[in-house]
């Protein structure tokens, strides 16, 4: 048994849709917007704010409980869509709700893209998400994605739905 934490668009996505999730908690990172898909939610000329962790605070999130048999295709298929170099995958103490603290692996912002959020201010954050539309979809739809994971497991984000508030139609 392996566990994977999930935190944005990953929560809810169809790769995961076999495993057992449950909430989990991940002491000393917190979801920031500081990544950029070009492929994905967005493209070159119209690149879409996603999310990673940043240093401090604490992120609820999904953990999904991956058979060992099927570890090593589901964490390939995570690295490919994952945003390229810009996270690295790490295994990380999660809190379950059964208060047992198993180890987990986490796709971590590299340094150079966790250092405050490249989009913290909702000016520049807020318009690069209406702007945004890529293959899988459009930056309002990348946010209503998390905040719908969120939902489906009972889990808040003030942040996170104080900015669907602002966005949604």
């Amino acid at each position: 048994m392996t566990w994977v934490f999930t935190y944005g668009s990953l929560m809810g996505d169809n790769a995961m849709r076999h495993f057992e999730g449950r909430p989990a908690r991940l002491p000393g990172l917190h979801r920031s917007f500081n990544h950029l898909s070009t492929q994905r939610w967005g493209t070159p000329e119209r690149p879409c704010p996603i999310l990673g962790l940043s240093p401090g605070g604490e992120c609820w999130g999904v953990a999904f409980d991956v058979p060992g048999s099927q570890e090593k295709e589901i964490q390939r298929l995570l690295d490919r869509r994952e945003a390229g170099g810009e996270y690295e995958r790490v295994q990380a103490a999660i809190e379950l709700p059964d208060a047992s603290t198993p180890k987990a692996w986490v796709r971590v912002s590299r340094p150079a893209y966790a250092n405050g959020g490249r989009f913290s201010e909702p000016a520049v954050l807020e318009p690069a998400l209406r702007a945004a539309h890529g293959v899988v979809g459009t930056g309002l739809e990348y946010v209503r994605t998390v905040v719908h994971a969120l939902e489906l497991r009972g889990l808040r984000d003030p942040y996170i739905e104080s900015l669907w508030q602002r966005l949604r139609p």
